[in-house]
């Protein structure tokens, strides 16, 4: 048996498909009105058995300015609803800041 099968089924995810952002970077999340922001603080793997969705989840610290930030300022999001912000602000009208 490879190392890989021995693996438990979050850790081989993880290494079978790495993480689309890294600690630090700014994100928005892209497809929601409020466009929310932060930078992200932490990330972990979750496969159907724990949430909805298999996939990267990240932690992120909303920014000062981001809409939520009065009652939420730290938030989960899912990989597919999230962008880098300069790569998100390069191609908007309304750029967040």
């Amino acid at each position: 048996m490879s190392d890989q099968q021995n693996l438990p089924q979050q850790e081989f995810s993880s290494l079978k498909y790495p993480p689309k952002f890294s600690i630090e970077q700014q994100v928005v999340w892209a497809y929601v009105k409020a466009h929310d922001h932060g930078t992200i603080i932490g990330y972990m793997w979750a496969n159907q058995t724990s949430c909805k969705a298999s996939g990267y989840h990240y932690l992120i610290k909303l920014a000062l300015t981001s809409a939520s930030y009065s009652f939420c300022n730290q938030d989960w999001a899912f990989e597919k609803d999230i962008e880098l912000l300069a790569e998100f602000n390069s191609r908007s009208v309304g750029a967040v800041h």
